[in-house]
């Protein structure tokens, strides 16, 4: 048997550890002296390792003592595997707990790129709405209704945007335009400026949409909101209405181009 301060340096903890594990009543010491000095054998060494091993995997002390209290009433595997089980169950609990917020801080930080600013009502309105939503795989997957006016292979499409709250790097792309486009709010959308802007928004977004253009714009139509329509998290009715602005005269450049080029040839 060995000293209390022995074990406490052998294993690496505090004698003050031990105490209070003794006081908790999950480790006793094998002997205890008149003089007050406590002992431990090979059995109690081997209960604090167990002891140890089940706070590294998320075990309560609390929780350590109904599993030694319930040792003595069911087989010993028995109770370890019915507790661990238990366990895994509360680990997963958690799991989806941290990712639901992981995703919640994710898409405000979006949201607020999106718009440029988030009033603290606002970020709890958007964290409301998260939260009706279904959580899938650590992101809140974009639904669509089974009645819009696309082929199977458009809706596959759209089901693999990138979406709000996740970590696709295309995502980041599109908000940096977005962030763009609010800083030229002032300016003339028929002005080079815009229009270099305009072309890099169309580059990308074609982009997304797999080369589809006519899916792209019936998407931009679906996405643009109203006064009191919000399908996407985030979007700006300012800022949708000068991308419009932006695109008109984008794609009235692009028509005569195309008409000037097939007149030369």
């Amino acid at each position: 048997m060995i000293k209390i301060g022995q074990l406490a340096k052998k294993i690496g903890i505090s004698k003050k550890t031990l105490y209070h594990y003794e006081n908790v009543g999950i480790l006793k010491p094998s002997l205890i002296k008149d003089n007050g000095y406590r002992y431990y054998d090979e059995q109690a060494i081997s209960q604090l390792q167990r002891i140890l091993l089940l706070k590294s995997i998320g075990y309560t002390l609390e929780q350590i003592k109904i599993l030694f209290d319930s040792e003595s009433e069911t087989g010993e595997n028995q109770t370890w595997i019915h507790s661990l089980s238990e366990q895994v169950k509360l680990i997963e609990a958690e799991k989806e707990r941290l990712s639901r917020l992981q995703y919640y801080l994710n898409a405000t930080i979006h949201v607020i790129k999106l718009k440029g600013h988030l009033e603290p009502q606002e970020m709890l309105d958007v964290i409301e709405d998260l939260n009706r939503r279904t959580l899938v795989n650590g992101i809140i997957p974009a639904r669509f209704d089974e009645a819009l006016e696309i082929t199977k292979e458009q809706k596959e499409i759209l089901e693999r945007l990138p979406v709000i709250g996740s970590d696709d790097p295309r995502l980041e792309e599109i908000l940096s335009i977005f962030n763009e486009v609010r800083d030229i709010l002032h300016m003339d959308p028929k002005s080079n400026t815009v229009q270099q802007i305009a072309h890099t928004l169309y580059i990308k977004t074609l982009e997304l949409f797999e080369g589809d253009e006519e899916l792209m714009n019936f998407y931009w139509e679906l996405i643009n909101p109203s006064s009191d329509n919000e399908l996407v998290l985030g979007m700006n009715t300012e800022v949708t209405a000068y991308i419009d602005k932006m695109f008109y005269h984008y794609e009235n450049n692009k028509a005569k181009k195309e008409e000037r080029k097939e007149k030369n040839e």
